[in-house]
């Protein structure tokens, strides 16, 4: 169960371009890795959001982890070997349910441990700053941790109530998603009519982003180099403007799936491994309703 609370997307900075200071709210699927996006994009609000329990415990460790960890080494040792008697102190003074999250901690260290290592490498083998690396991002994130602005929450993305309670919200304060990031779960199921809704419900702005990954059909989409290093299948990276998602789930295609929305909207970087969605669907005559004569 503790590998499902970390990323194994191994090739995020190529994001970096597309995401950097977009600013608003984001909403993500997983775990820490929407931190390291947030702190590129600059996002003001957080929603985590999982549909596994123990992700969302892990995810409410760590910015628990955020709020006591002054600095990004801080951060790091609550989570690694040295700090463990530290964090299982901090766990049991900080919850009211305290034995539940020692025992996802206990469970999720290992592999968070594996993944900080992967991160700091990555980010010195591709050239980066991210959060964990940085004191900067680290500040930014941290700032959000502390003022209440990151919120784990449970949630299934073709659910009816999450992510519509999320747009319902942000319509009501008047805020906008800047980020929605699916991972790879898209390339899982072909888009209810649910999910549908509760995208086209979403307030954004022109520069509004779905972020996601693919890691089939890598005869269209090639894996990104080196995105296969913390896992045996490597990752496609995709980016598209939400409006133009939204007209995707407008168009009456039927049984529509990511991986058509990126072969027939897609400009394709197989050197990188990156998608940039750009175009509007196309709609034939044929698909809409004839009237009788």
């Amino acid at each position: 169960m503790g590998d499902t609370t970390v990323s194994n997307e191994d090739r995020l900075d190529l994001l970096i371009p597309h995401v950097q200071n977009l600013g608003n709210v984001y909403v993500g699927v997983g775990s820490e890795q929407n931190l390291t996006i947030a702190a590129w994009a600059k996002s003001d609000f957080i929603y985590l959001m999982d549909f596994t329990q123990i992700v969302v415990h892990a995810n409410t460790i760590t910015i628990l982890f955020l709020q006591k960890g002054e600095k990004k080494e801080d951060f790091i040792r609550l989570w690694g070997k040295e700090g463990e008697k530290e964090a299982l102190e901090l766990i049991q003074v900080s919850f009211s349910d305290p034995e539940v999250y020692k025992k996802v901690y206990k469970q999720a260290s290992p592999f968070i441990r594996k993944r900080h290592k992967t991160n700091l490498m990555l980010s010195k083998k591709y050239n980066y700053k991210m959060f964990q690396t940085d004191d900067e991002q680290y500040s930014y994130i941290r700032k959000l941790a502390i003022e209440g602005k990151i919120l784990p929450i449970r949630g299934n993305l073709l659910g009816n109530i999450t992510l519509t309670g999320i747009g319902n919200t942000l319509k009501k304060i008047g805020r906008k998603v800047g980020i929605i990031y699916f991972s790879n779960a898209e390339e899982y199921f072909a888009y209810p009519q649910e999910f549908k809704n509760s995208i086209l419900n979403l307030p954004v702005s022109e520069s509004s982003l779905v972020v996601r990954t693919i890691s089939v059909r890598k005869d269209l989409f090639p894996w990104s180099p080196g995105s296969e290093i913390s896992t045996d299948r490597g990752f496609h990276y995709c980016v598209q403007k939400i409006s133009n998602f939204q007209k995707w789930l407008s168009s009456g295609k039927p049984g529509l799936r990511s991986l058509q929305v990126m072969v027939e909207g897609g400009t394709v970087d197989k050197k990188n491994g990156i998608t940039v969605v750009d175009k509007e669907p196309v709609v034939t005559e044929d698909k809409l309703p004839k009237t009788g004569g």
